[in-house]
């Protein structure tokens, strides 16, 4: 009687009572002379990284109607954005509350005929995704599915978003989440700082504008359908398609998806007043006890494309963008011991013109000092000038960061589709490795010089007025007049 778990006879094997002997080749040795004596002498080929072109995944689906499309089969899901060139402004203050409730209540209000509750049940389902927003600048909505259900998920889209119902119910939810933010928006001191940080650096502006409590309290569903009316109609739209989707038959499906794609027509916004700078430099305060002072120091920077833009990203990472390469990080830090985390950053911004940073926490009593350590680092590195070890590996670190950017088919469709919404070159991301290989260790010293000069530099700290002597004259600013209200 034979074990169920014995091998079958092989049929027709030769021999098949013997063991057949296959000989196997011996492992080659490394030599012992090309084994490094230490890791250090490890050697690895040039790093050489060429960033995908958006020419490779940009379609035309319609006149004005662009977008990316980044196919990747190996999971049956589907991320879709889809982007409007259109701004959502308030052009009064009282408006303000009801159109920063838009983004939430596109999605959340439901539409087309279907009730909010049927559409939440619909997508859980499905474990399926819609999202809204609406901004200064572009509004757009997202779709996240499997692919077997990106069709109809679609048409459920079209018919919510071109016809939003703004539900009173779900308006109350969102309202009270609304209330609750505003009552906690000075909570931390992280919160207090980036207000602070607002108020001394930026003029008034329709754009920073602060609705209050009570104003978010009275919004009613007629205000935000007055605030939304013409978003998703924009005659500019740029998408971002990735996932388990044909290039051939997502181009005819979206061509159908667009071209029946209604909205009512409305008079054209004006373009958003752009933010200014009141340019007052000095130090401003606002009185808290707390044991850490939390401090941004910053300064106008450019608005891009503008050719101080890369050396003064590099000239940044030199100072205290490197992390713990960087100048100021050794120094505050590692040497001094002042500050768990310290750095510096350039502003990034295709619409307005942008700061420059340097940012950092320490006790309030070491506050003097971290900021005398800072201004030395500053005016060492805008006197003498970056190291050549530096200066190289800065521009190492950040051209070894691009393929981050692409690390997947749907962060590089979303990339692409950013980048045309803004107006950068098809192509930027080589440019940007020249760019970046280009720069001078005199341009990083013009850069310093200009962009982080302590005399042009507005600085914000939250800590106790009381404990601050050594840094007088100051300006405090009391918390409950750190809101845009004009």
């Amino acid at each position: 009687m034979s074990c169920s778990s014995a091998p079958a006879p092989v049929a027709d094997s030769p021999r098949s009572s013997e063991v057949v002997e296959t000989p196997v080749a011996a492992p080659a040795e490394t030599p012992v002379a090309a084994i490094p004596a230490s890791y250090k002498d490890v050697q690895f080929p040039e790093f050489v990284y060429v960033a995908p072109h958006p020419k490779d995944y940009r379609v035309e689906v319609a006149p004005g109607i662009t977008g990316y499309i980044a196919s990747d089969r190996s999971l049956p899901l589907v991320n879709f954005s889809v982007y409007f060139d259109e701004s959502t402004q308030a052009s009064q203050l009282k408006d303000e509350a009801p159109r920063s409730m838009v983004s939430s209540m596109l999605r959340r209000g439901a539409g087309g005929g279907v009730s909010p509750h049927d559409l939440d049940d619909s997508l859980e389902f499905i474990s399926a995704g819609i999202s809204t927003s609406a901004g200064t600048f572009s509004s757009m909505f997202d779709i996240n599915c499997l692919s077997k259900d990106f069709a109809n998920l679609l048409e459920l889209s079209k018919k919510v978003l071109t016809a939003p119902a703004f539900d009173k119910e779900q308006l109350e939810i969102v309202k009270a989440g609304f209330v609750t933010s505003y009552d906690r928006r000075f909570d931390t001191p992280a919160k207090i700082l980036s207000s602070l940080k607002a108020k001394v650096n930026y003029a008034p502006n329709p754009r920073l504008w602060d609705a209050n409590a009570d104003e978010y309290k009275a919004v009613t569903a007629e205000d935000v359908k007055r605030l939304a009316a013409g978003t998703y109609s924009s005659k500019r739209i740029v998408f971002a398609l990735s996932g388990d989707v044909d290039r051939d038959s997502s181009i005819a499906m979206l061509k159908d998806f667009f071209a029946s794609w209604k909205v009512e027509p409305v008079a054209e916004k004006p373009a958003p007043k752009p933010l200014s700078f009141l340019r007052r430099p000095g130090i401003y305060v606002v009185d808290k006890d707390i044991t850490q002072a939390n401090i941004s120091m910053n300064q106008p920077f450019v608005k891009r494309p503008h050719p101080d833009y890369y050396p003064a990203a590099v000239a940044s990472f030199i100072l205290g963008g490197g992390s713990f390469t960087s100048r100021l990080m050794n120094r505050v830090r590692s040497d001094e011991g002042l500050a768990y985390s310290i750095y510096s950053s350039v502003g990034n911004d295709y619409r307005d013109t942008s700061m420059v940073t340097i940012a950092l926490q320490t006790k309030v009593e070491s506050v003097d000092f971290a900021l005398k350590l800072i201004y030395e680092e500053v005016e060492k590195l805008a006197k003498e000038g970056p190291s050549a070890e530096e200066l190289a590996q800065a521009k190492k670190s950040l051209i070894e960061s691009l393929p981050s950017l692409f690390d997947s088919p749907a962060s590089t469709a979303v990339i692409f589709a950013n980048g045309e919404l803004i107006g950068k070159s098809q192509d930027h991301y080589l440019e940007y490795v020249k760019e970046i290989n280009t720069v001078t260790p005199d341009q990083v010293k013009a850069m310093i010089t200009k962009y982080f000069d302590k005399d042009k530099m507005t600085i914000s700290i939250v800590a106790p007025v009381s404990k601050l002597e050594a840094l007088k004259p100051f300006t405090v600013i009391p918390m409950d007049s750190l809101e845009f209200r004009n």
